[in-house]
């Protein structure tokens, strides 16, 4: 991470921008220069305090902080697939039906979706440290509270908030990422982010049946209350503020900009002169002034960085160009693609308990065993879509005479989404029984390489597909997967009872199939669609 993160030559950062960037499309930036070197894109300022000339060890203790609450966060949410069969029965004898009692994995998943777009508003008016204490807080509160249950509606409703809080994983904390690293780099950090959330949610599912069989189904909650007690004394210390109002950086007649998402574009003299307008500028912003001291560590530690300036209208216009941000192909697209493969995921996740147990004869307590293909399928996510997809991405600018497309994305899609659909096909056919446990086993283990692909690679090409607001695009693709996955895996159950596996799992993968296809019209109309959109708002 040390190599990733290195920011020992962002002095050559000023030379190599002004003497190499060109700009032949409007919304096709320069990533690789005529030397082959790469642009450090967003260019960081004069400022110590900027988030992009943090030391290495600050850039790691914040992304410690993100990747350790995502992962237990998605581990609670996530982790009941091993342990259904214990609630059918406790909450059976209280009258719910199966439907009900998956209602407890479903429904957190589903206010998952919900937490986004609360929590992403309140993180730019009042500081991402701030909110990062507060979902911690809350997350640990609401452990307790499921650890304390005492019947199904007290058990649902904690479950319900503990799945609003870890909303921040899918908002929050990726904007806080790609405030720390430049362009290049967030391919393999956002593979880091996704892919440890794989292999680590696993490993503590897999022991979760174990757990629960040997201790009863509330020490299930209490290791996580402990692990998450360390999470906020993680985030105490080491998740430092990273909001951080970025100025335009002038070069060359073009504009270097970046959002508050964290997201950088390139603008020609024309839309440099329209943004400047917008802001109500004529020059450079911060020009001539220097840059403050570096924040001690005790400053750093600042729970209250302030509230920023127009908070109502700031939530306001964060929801519309959420809204907005509908109206482009790729944002429609990564949406569709992210949630069909998450839902799939999620439906899997609650049969392989039953698959298992009853159609191959595990035992209770083996169940959790199933998630080492989680493991390995974390790590080839990880391999596939960030270190190999952001060396293909590097590749696929030099080909096209240093200027990077966003839709080179969509080419690193397909690999994952055919081999999605294989695996639901091999996971459907081998779950009655007929077959040996191995087949199962591995289609799960191959679906969550292609998951974890997909989700690495649609949320990179989200920061990049919509020309005029990319941030919000990003938490668009990013949050709303959850809402629209809940519908594809509530249906999952019942599609069962009344078909079969190999036909519920067979339409789960005709549906991805059809998604996936629609990359092909995506991957031609999407530029056309930027060019004109940017032509339109000169």
């Amino acid at each position: 991470m040390t190599d990733i993160l290195d920011d020992k030559d962002l002095e050559k950062v000023h030379v190599d921008f002004v003497e190499n960037v060109e700009k032949p499309e409007p919304a096709d930036p320069v990533l690789v220069d005529e030397t082959g070197r790469i642009q450090r894109l967003p260019v960081p300022s004069d400022d110590p305090n900027d988030p992009l000339n943090f030391a290495v060890w600050e850039k790691t203790a914040i992304i410690v902080c993100c990747c350790w609450f995502s992962i237990m966060s998605l581990s609670v949410v996530g982790g009941l697939g091993s342990v259904l069969d214990v609630f059918f029965q406790l909450y059976g004898a209280e009258g719910r039906s199966t439907n009900q009692v998956v209602w407890l994995s479903t429904f957190p998943s589903l206010f998952v979706g919900v937490g986004n777009y609360i929590i992403l508003p309140l993180a730019l008016v009042c500081g991402r440290r701030p909110i990062m204490l507060i979902t911690t807080v809350v997350l640990l509160g609401s452990l307790i509270g499921c650890a304390l249950s005492q019947n199904w509606g007290q058990h649902l409703g904690f479950r319900i908030l503990m799945g609003f809080t870890t909303g921040a994983t899918e908002s929050l904390l990726p904007l806080m990422l790609a405030e720390l690293t430049f362009v290049h780099q967030r391919g393999t950090i956002y593979g880091i982010y996704w892919a440890s959330q794989n292999i680590i949610t696993s490993l503590l599912t897999l022991g979760s049946s174990y757990e629960v069989a040997a201790l009863g189904w509330r020490w299930f909650y209490w290791v996580f209350v402990l692990t998450v007690g360390v999470g906020l004394v993680l985030v105490v210390f080491g998740c430092f503020e990273t909001r951080y109002q970025r100025g335009a950086i002038f070069l060359q007649n073009q504009a270097v900009i970046t959002d508050e998402y964290g997201v950088t574009r390139v603008l020609g003299e024309e839309e440099a002169r329209a943004w400047l307008a917008a802001q109500g500028e004529t020059t450079a912003p911060g020009a001539g002034v220097h840059p403050p001291a570096k924040k001690s560590y005790r400053q750093m530690l600042s729970p209250w960085p302030g509230v920023s300036a127009r908070p109502v209208r700031t939530v306001l216009k964060t929801w519309w160009q959420m809204v907005e941000s509908f109206s482009s192909p790729g944002v429609l697209y990564a949406t569709l693609l992210a949630s069909v493969v998450l839902g799939a995921s999620v439906g899997v996740s609650l049969t392989y308990n039953t698959v298992l147990e009853y159609n191959y004869g595990w035992s209770a307590s083996a169940i959790g065993l199933i998630n080492l293909g989680g493991v390995f399928g974390g790590l080839g996510g990880m391999l596939y879509a960030g270190i190999f997809g952001d060396r293909f991405i590097v590749w696929a600018a030099k080909r096209a005479g240093g200027v990077h497309q966003p839709e080179h994305h969509l080419l690193l899609l397909i690999a994952p989404g055919l081999l999605a659909v294989a695996s639901l096909i091999l996971y459907g056919f081998t779950a009655d029984g007929n077959a040996t446990w191995g087949g199962p086993f591995m289609g799960w283990t191959l679906y969550q390489v292609a998951f974890v692909s997909v989700l690495i690679r649609t949320t990179s090409f989200a920061t990049e597909a919509w020309p005029k607001n990319p941030g919000p695009a990003l938490v668009t693709v990013v949050g709303t997967k959850n809402l629209i996955s809940f519908g594809v895996s509530y249906g999952l159950n019942p599609m069962v009872a009344k078909y079969s596996y190999p036909a519920a799992m067979g339409i789960l993968a005709g549906v991805v199939g059809v998604v996936l296809l629609l990359g092909v019209p995506v991957y031609f109309y999407n530029p056309k669609w930027r060019k004109r959109m940017s032509a339109k708002e000169k």
